[in-house]
C-alpha cells in the first residue's frame, strides 16, 4: 500500500500543476464603495486543472487503496513515537482545514466554505460525475462567488491537502525505496 502511495504521489508530483512555475492560482476578494464587494481569480488552463484534480483524486477518494486519510492511520499504528504521531495529527489537521490555511473563513447561507465541501461539489457536479443536487449547490455557490473564485477556493483547498500528502511522502519515501530493493 504505501508503494502505490508514493507511486501515486510522484504522478501527482508529475503534474503540470504541481511541476511548473507558470501555473499560478491567486484569488481576490475586492471592495469599492460604488461597485461594491467582488470576487476575481487567476486560474491555470482547464487542461491542467483537470490532469491535477485527476492524480489527486487517489488521496481524496475514500475508496482508493492510497486515501490520505486511511494511510495517515495505517501509519500512526505502527509508529510509537510521540513527535511523529503528533506530527500525523497535524497533517490530519492539515487535510481537514485547508481553505485558505484557516486564515480566513467564508460561509454562505450559514454554511462554512470548507475544503471538503468545495471539492465533493467541484468532482462531484462538475469534473467526475454529474450529481443533479450538487450541480444546484455548484450553482449557486458560482453565483454568490464567481465561476473563477469558486474554483480557486476548492484549488487552494486542495493544494493545502497536497501539502499534507507531501509531507507523509517526504516521510516514508526512502523506507518503501529501500524496501524495494531489498524485498
Amino acid at each position: 500500500m504505501l508503494n502505490a502511495y508514493c507511486e501515486k504521489v510522484e504522478r501527482l508530483l508529475a503534474t503540470k500543476l504541481v511541476a511548473s512555475d507558470d501555473c499560478d492560482i491567486n484569488g481576490k476578494v475586492r471592495y469599492e464603495k460604488e461597485k461594491g464587494l467582488w470576487f476575481e481569480a487567476s486560474l491555470p488552463p482547464e487542461e491542467v486543472i483537470a490532469e491535477f484534480l485527476m492524480a489527486f483524486r487517489f488521496f481524496y477518494l475514500k475508496k482508493e487503496k492510497t486515501f490520505f486519510l486511511r494511510t495517515l492511520n495505517i501509519l500512526r499504528k505502527h509508529i510509537a513515537n510521540a513527535d511523529a504521531r503528533s506530527h500525523f495529527d497535524r497533517l490530519k489537521q492539515r487535510w481537514e482545514n485547508g481553505l485558505f490555511s484557516s486564515a480566513m473563513s467564508i460561509q454562505l447561507n450559514g454554511e462554512p466554505m470548507t475544503t471538503s465541501l468545495l471539492l465533493d461539489l467541484w468532482l462531484n457536479a462538475h469534473y467526475f460525475h454529474s450529481d443533479e443536487d450538487k450541480s444546484d449547490k455548484l450553482k449557486e455557490l458560482n453565483e454568490a462567488f464567481s465561476d473563477e473564485f469558486s474554483k480557486y477556493m476548492m484549488l487552494d483547498g486542495a493544494f493545502e491537502a497536497v501539502k499534507a500528502v507531501f509531507s507523509v511522502y517526504d516521510t516514508i519515501k526512502d523506507m518503501v525505496k529501500a524496501r524495494a530493493s531489498n524485498p
